[in-house]
């Protein structure tokens, strides 16, 4: 599970880094999360968190530049 988290904390610094618009931003968190459930089931809720963390860390790192 260690790398599904690596793996979604890199989509989801990649999603704040090439989108600027946040109704985009959250659009696709969430559309990620929902394939994922249909994948996985309640992991897609870990998925989640995943993806808002690393979109957290993209805009403090990019911004702070």
């Amino acid at each position: 599970m260690l790398f599904y988290t690596i793996v979604f904390v890199i989509i989801g610094f990649s999603i704040g880094a090439f989108i600027n618009n946040l109704r985009s931003v959250i659009i696709a968190i969430v559309s990620i999360s929902v394939v994922w459930a249909l994948v996985w089931g309640a992991w897609a809720f870990a998925a989640f968190i995943e993806l808002l963390v690393g979109y957290y860390i993209a805009k403090n790192v990019l911004d702070k530049q």
